[in-house]
């Protein structure tokens, strides 16, 4: 949304609203990066530790909570111009095979998996 060649492309209904549409996932991906990926992979020799870790970490979850309230209005916004010219370029450029949503969807689906992994590990 923020390369200057395909500004001209972004819908009205779209400006200004990058947050609607991509609510939290900034936030997300930084604790993933910063944190949460280094201390899973710790406990790769020690699975045990797997449930410790998720409760080490309970209140740094809560910003999925955050992602998947706003994830209707994010739908929502998507409904009203994913099929814009501008996300078929963006699509086209980046050479994804998915469109946006379901890279959006990405966050509710492992937070979901989390619970199943932490349930079959117990």
């Amino acid at each position: 949304m923020d390369n200057p060649d395909l500004i001209h492309l972004i819908p009205t209904a779209l400006a200004n609203k990058r947050e609607v549409l991509f609510g939290n996932l900034l936030e997300i991906y930084e604790f993933h990066n910063r944190i949460f990926l280094k201390e899973l992979e710790n406990c790769i020799e020690n699975p045990e530790l797997l449930g410790r870790c998720f409760l080490k970490r309970k209140e740094d979850l809560q910003i999925y909570e955050k992602y998947c309230q706003n994830k209707p209005r994010s739908e929502a916004l998507w409904r009203q111009c994913g099929d814009s010219l501008f996300f078929q370029e963006c699509q086209r450029r980046l050479d994804h095979k998915l469109s946006l949503d379901a890279y959006l969807l990405k966050p509710v689906q492992r937070i979901t998996k989390y619970q199943l992994l932490l349930k079959c590990g117990l």
